[in-house]
């Protein structure tokens, strides 16, 4: 992995994602990179919205999406201020559709030579130890990828070694 010079962070802003985070600015800050945040809002979700609103009450999907970007790029300038990154390496990108598809996209858009992500999104349950996001991704990504585990993954990895 020579020459990292610009690495994109696909982030949920769930509890992981400051590790996530943490791990990239280390490696951006090794390698004298900037970090591109990917930052995808579910069309899964939008959809749900559309039909609350279809049911007469009172929201819009546009509103949603609006409030979504404002909370992630505070959560993300908290997350800068935490890494004491210089925000000016740190770009953030939002799109709406499937995470999947939207992160391999903007790894063919952005040619980054680095991804870093986690192993855990929004479901603890389902995929166990990978989530099914990350786990398609790590088999169609045509870029390197970083898995960064947190402590929990680490426990439970470590558990399943020995058992």
């Amino acid at each position: 992995m020579d020459n990292i010079k610009k690495i994109l962070v696909p982030l949920e802003f769930t509890e992981y994602s400051q590790g996530v985070f943490n791990c990239a600015v280390q490696m951006a800050v090794n390698n004298e990179a900037t970090i591109i945040v990917l930052s995808v809002i579910n069309s899964r979700d939008i959809e749900s919205v559309e039909t609350i609103v279809s049911m007469g009450y009172d929201v819009d999907a546009e509103h949603y999406v609006e409030e979504i970007r404002k909370d992630r790029k505070q959560q993300l300038n908290n997350m800068a201020d935490e890494s004491k990154i210089d925000k000016d390496k740190v770009k953030i990108l939002f799109k709406i559709g499937k995470p999947v598809d939207e992160i391999l996209k903007a790894i063919d858009n952005e040619s980054p030579d680095l991804v870093v992500m986690g192993t855990k999104g929004r479901s603890n349950l389902k995929n166990g130890v990978m989530g099914s996001v990350a786990g398609k991704v790590f088999k169609r990504s045509p870029v390197n990828i970083l898995s960064h585990r947190g402590k929990s993954v680490k426990q439970s990895l470590s558990k399943r070694l020995y058992s």
